[in-house]
């Protein structure tokens, strides 16, 4: 056979669109296709038909049809006008006949004005005449648009059936897989509401980006075909940010779970709560609020008319304002919105049938979150330290009542999860015990930030001190984490990347604050129990972020199991060496080494795995402590101050983001 390279392409083979609902196919019953069906409508469930995609051909046709249908009816109208015009001739004939003395007939009768037709009809002239016989119908009888430089263009938005992406089954495993454990960590969900059909009738975008998530947990952002969805889904959400008519509760729930699970996180989060401010969703918080001091809400215990939307719309746009505040106060984003008033108000809304299972993820951070921007805001004014007499009480009270509104926090909340009999809630309080140590750490760490030294050999006994309870809240932290059953780990294949960022952040701090205050009595079991809790700690995360030769379901978890994976090693050498790291050889104290630049010695490697984000990308206090007197601990500053070459590309802003690094 004679390979030809002029050829036709080959046809695109149509695919067929099933003639019965997605209930009918999914319980593989006989569907009579009607709208409803009648199984559906005597089982009272959702009937959802798929409907063909229109093509441009067709689009085409039906806007010719329409065109068609309004000259049609401009010339009925014409008709009726001149059947008018010939009835009042007629009638001034009539009028003329009868009067004896030719007097014209007033145009004024019984007091009104008499408006003739022909003061609202215009005869054609010959030029619209020929543009009649000879153009087209827009030229006569539509009106003219003023001339521009550009045209909207009609973008239709499939989604990843309809392109071929993902077969319905697969769809259906990849949206389960989402709703399986990334719903607790995107808590703006009702699984009884957000089916696989009631989603994609709504909004194709978010239909999609659930996919994706789901994709990336079961497959990892290494398969070819999570790469395919990523590319489809960024390109479905540039043309929705384009069209102002995509502004709607779906296409905000879209970008804040994109925000979750890629590297723009902060400029999506702030896309999100400028559509969300534009379609009013605070408006739907404050409303529904207020609706909490009528009598038929208090006796109700059914949903009012309008309150399952408004609690879907509450619950969006609470998360918009969580994912704000981490963004302020853990990646050093300007606080563009924060919340007023008592926050523990919103608690009236669980008591709601419209409240969702989630509710028990979203509402804590909502609480816990507005309480670390105030804390911080509290510890990281350094004029507070300036004004105060003695500098390091004034600090030391400020921590301690930082301290104390998170133990109440979580005292609160872990009261309400016991009552709640909710099967989740051992999670949840694991969650809330990780969170509490996370929020103290920070806390603690900012507080010595403040003071301005990073010398721990300078530092006062009170600023010592807060060292060593970050240290033990850090050694809390871990244990907490690696205890059996291990809930927690076992549950971060479906975590953000922030959860991957804390995690790891946390263990490294944790072996160089115990090298920089170093306790006599404790002796070698302290380190060596430390390395061991870390490779156990690794393992899980490997476990939990896939084989790294099988591939991997986060680019950015592969970085960071990189950073955690050396940062064991060369503790472990300091620990039974006694001696300074090779990556301290040859290097100043307090010196940037550019990134990229291999030093002398053995540590020519070790500029390969350090993620140059790491630091820029979160704004973790104490990353930068180090101590004159104390070499041991240079092997983690020249992995951090490495890091801090990279000072020109924060927060998605010129680096390179997981996406593509799992693309190379």
């Amino acid at each position: 056979m004679r390979a030809t390279t002029g050829g036709s392409p080959a046809k695109v083979r149509k695919r067929r669109i099933p003639t019965a609902c997605g209930s009918c196919r999914y319980s593989k019953a006989k569907c009579d296709g009607k709208r409803p069906c009648s199984r559906c409508r005597a089982l009272n469930k959702e009937c959802a038909f798929e409907e063909r995609p229109k093509d441009a051909q067709q689009m085409r046709i039906e806007m010719l049809e329409t065109q068609l249908g309004s000259l049609k009816a401009q010339l009925q109208s014409q008709s009726d006008a001149s059947d008018a015009i010939a009835a009042e001739h007629a009638g001034a004939e009539v009028l003329t006949s009868i009067r004896p003395d030719g007097s014209q007939v007033s145009n004024k009768t019984f007091g009104h004005s008499a408006i003739s037709p022909l003061s609202t009809v215009t005869a054609p002239d010959a030029t619209t005449l020929q543009n009649a016989a000879t153009g087209s119908p827009e030229s006569v009888f539509l009106p003219p648009r003023r001339a521009s430089h550009f045209d909207t263009v009609a973008v239709s938005l499939p989604d990843f059936i309809d392109v071929g992406l993902l077969s319905p089954e697969q769809a259906r495993v990849y949206f389960e897989a989402f709703f399986h454990g990334s719903d607790r960590y995107v808590p703006v969900f009702d699984p009884l509401f957000d089916t696989p059909q009631s989603v994609r009738s709504r909004s194709s975008i978010l239909f999609c980006a659930i996919c994706t998530v789901g994709c990336r947990v079961l497959a990892g952002t290494d398969s070819q075909h999570w790469r395919l969805l990523n590319f489809h889904i960024r390109r479905l959400l540039n043309a929705a940010l384009v069209m102002p008519e995509m502004a709607c509760l779906e296409t905000v729930q879209a970008l804040l779970v994109r925000a979750c699970y890629t590297s723009e996180r902060s400029l999506l989060v702030s896309v999100a709560t400028r559509m969300a401010l534009t379609i009013g969703l605070p408006e739907a918080y404050d409303e529904l609020m207020s609706q909490t001091f009528s009598s038929e809400w208090q006796r109700s215990e059914t949903p009012m008319t309008n309150e399952p939307m408004l609690m879907r719309k509450t619950r969006t746009w609470l998360f918009i304002l969580v994912m704000g505040h981490i963004l302020h106060v853990d990646a050093g984003d300007i606080l563009s919105l924060q919340l007023t008033g008592n926050v523990r108000r919103c608690r009236v809304l669980l008591h709601r049938p419209t409240s969702a299972k989630q509710d028990l993820c979203l509402w804590p951070q909502i609480e816990l979150n507005s309480l670390r921007a105030r804390i911080q805001a509290t510890l990281s004014d350094p004029r507070r330290v300036i004004a105060g007499n003695g500098s390091d009480q004034a600090i030391m009270d400020d921590v301690r009542d930082a301290i104390i509104d998170l133990d109440v926090w979580f005292a609160d909340w872990a009261r309400i999860y016991d009552a709640s009999g909710d099967p989740q809630a051992p999670w949840l309080k694991l969650n809330l015990q990780v969170q509490r140590c996370w929020g103290v750490t920070m806390a603690l760490c900012r507080a010595v930030r403040t003071t301005g030294v990073e010398d721990v050999s300078l530092m006062t006994t009170t600023q010592k001190d807060l060292l060593r309870m970050a240290r033990d809240a850090l050694r809390q932290h871990l244990d907490i984490i690696v205890e059996e059953p291990r809930l927690y780990l076992l549950n971060l294949r479906y975590a953000m990347d922030f959860v991957w960022a804390k995690c790891v952040f946390c263990y490294l701090l944790l072996l160089k604050l115990s090298i920089l205050l170093p306790e006599p009595d404790r002796g070698e079991h302290w380190g060596h129990d430390l390395v061991s809790c870390g490779n156990m700690l690794l393992d899980e995360l490997s476990a939990a972020g896939g084989d790294m030769a099988g591939g991997h379901r986060s680019g950015t978890g592969r970085l960071y199991l990189q950073l955690l994976r050396t940062g064991i090693e060369k503790y472990s050498h300091a620990l039974d060496g006694n001696q300074p790291s090779p990556l301290v050889t040859g290097r100043a104290r307090g010196t940037r080494m550019p990134a990229g630049r291999p030093d002398v010695d053995d540590s020519g490697d070790a500029d390969a795995f350090v993620p140059d984000q790491f630091v820029f990308e979160w704004d973790f206090p104490g990353l930068t402590l180090f101590s004159s007197s104390a070499t041991e601990a240079g092997w983690l500053d020249g992995i951090l101050l490495e890091a801090l070459s990279g000072a020109d590309e924060f927060m998605g802003f010129g680096w390179t983001g997981p996406e593509a690094f799992a693309a190379q």
